[in-house]
């Protein structure tokens, strides 16, 4: 798809956390511990990354969300942990 809208201006990407995300959904699965996670704010924050790009350059991407944070500068994660200080993160299960 990515190469079929380009012409367009339309960017085509994916975005994944590395992390597990602190959300409704994942809080109704057993045994999972959310409070290892982040909160969706750093995909937020990833996304608007994305869609500030130039569609027709940025396209057909897989991005990873501190990835793509981190070639932008940003670094310092912390405020995006559910548990401040949290140094384990639980990956998320289709990047582990």
């Amino acid at each position: 798809m990515a190469e079929e809208f380009k012409q367009d201006g339309i960017g085509v990407n994916a975005l994944w956390p590395r992390t597990v995300i602190d959300t409704a959904a994942l809080q109704m699965i057993p045994g999972i511990d959310a409070l290892a996670g982040r909160t969706p704010q750093i995909l937020a924050d990833a996304a608007h990354i994305i869609f500030n790009r130039d569609a027709k350059e940025c396209t057909g991407n897989f991005f990873v969300d501190d990835l793509l944070l981190a070639s932008e500068g940003i670094t310092d994660l912390e405020k995006y942990s559910v548990t401040p200080g949290t140094k384990d993160f639980l990956l998320d299960f289709f990047l582990d």
